[in-house]
């Protein structure tokens, strides 16, 4: 089968064995596969990783050769069953699932660690107990979004707050989007989104912020302190840039609970005592649990999500590296598509 690989810092275009499914493995024809801000930073900063890994005690050995098949934000097709399987959806169902394939070892990553097939694939597997089936009336589009609104919906969990907070959203890319519409779907009546790019903020009024702000004019803590009326007050990160983490502890307001979602791999420096002065909540979500993914699901079947704001453009399986130079330099994409069941390059969605 064709399947798109990071290979030595390169996206490539390789064939690749098609994966036979194991105990309790279902084979699955991948349909529709985001492009994510972490493939992107797997891609220039896999330097990180190997950091990180040695940071944690699981240092990788001097010859190590990051390949990954990328692809976790799918929704695909029921292709073949593995044995030991309950076969209670039938081949060809649609299906999504949270990226994870329970091994003996553990559970692994789809799409994100090396000897995983991904969604960037044309068949990857899933462990079939995972599997959740996609309504008839659910486009591929929005089935591929399941993924990360979960990230925001955890987000919005790790909170810790029923609905009676202010929140302030700073950064209105996909997870930033993802988390205005979980706060919308909770019924926070406050959401105030700050991005730089105007067709962002737009993007971040559209799902449901009640108020827009420009970051560059550095406004955003004025605006939530506004808008708050009394009412606690949430910051959630999600651009993930190192001086993020700082920049949001000297300028919260007191009592403030702040969740940081966008990823960081390096290294930063704070003074906590201006946390402790505060007495802020500093928290930090990551993935999602399976209630999260759950409603995710749930959210986009009752049409809670519009899939038109967030998809900007696609891609056939042969395009994918076109892409991702397009998105590794500054663009206003919010999410580009990969079908990897096609060929064809880069396009961009009209409107």
């Amino acid at each position: 089968m064709k399947s798109v690989l990071l290979r030595k810092g390169r996206i490539e275009l390789d064939d690749t064995p098609k994966p036979e499914p194991g105990p309790g493995e279902v084979l699955v024809r991948s349909r529709a596969c985001g492009i994510c801000g972490s493939d992107l930073h797997m891609v220039h900063n896999a330097g990180d990783f190997a950091h990180i890994a040695e940071h944690v005690g699981m240092p990788l050995p001097d010859d190590f050769e990051l390949e990954i098949a990328l692809g976790h934000e799918f929704v695909g097709e029921i292709a073949a069953f593995g044995p030991e399987t309950q076969r209670q959806l039938p081949v060809g169902q649609r299906v999504c699932s949270m990226p994870f394939l329970p091994t003996a070892d553990g559970n692994r990553a789809i799409g994100a660690e090396p000897g995983v097939p991904g969604a960037y694939s044309e068949y990857f597997l899933c462990n079939e107990s995972l599997l959740i089936p996609i309504a008839d009336h659910v486009s591929d589009e929005a089935a591929a979004l399941v993924e990360p609104l979960a990230v925001g919906i955890h987000a919005v969990a790790r909170s810790g707050h029923d609905g009676q907070q202010a929140a302030l959203v700073l950064g209105c890319g996909p997870i930033g989007l993802a988390v205005i519409t979980a706060l919308r779907s909770a019924g926070v009546e406050t959401i105030v989104a700050a991005d730089p790019v105007e067709s962002r903020r737009d993007l971040a009024s559209a799902s449901g912020a009640t108020h827009i702000v420009d970051s560059a004019g550095g406004e955003e803590m004025d605006r939530i302190n506004e808008h708050a009326a009394g009412q606690p007050v949430v910051i959630y990160e999600c651009v993930g840039r190192p001086f993020m983490l700082s920049q949001i502890i000297d300028r919260a307001p007191q009592q403030a609970t702040c969740v940081f979602v966008g990823l960081c791999t390096e290294d930063v420096s704070i003074l906590p005592f201006i946390a402790m002065q505060k007495e802020l909540d500093l928290k930090f979500a990551f993935y999602y649990a399976p209630e999260d993914f759950m409603a995710a699901v749930e959210t986009i079947s009752a049409g809670g999500l519009d899939a038109s704001l967030w998809v900007t453009g696609k891609v056939g399986i042969d395009g994918v590296s076109e892409a991702f130079e397009v998105l590794s330099a500054p663009n206003e994409h919010v999410k580009v598509l990969v079908e990897p069941w096609r060929e064809g390059g880069f396009e961009v969605r009209d409107g």
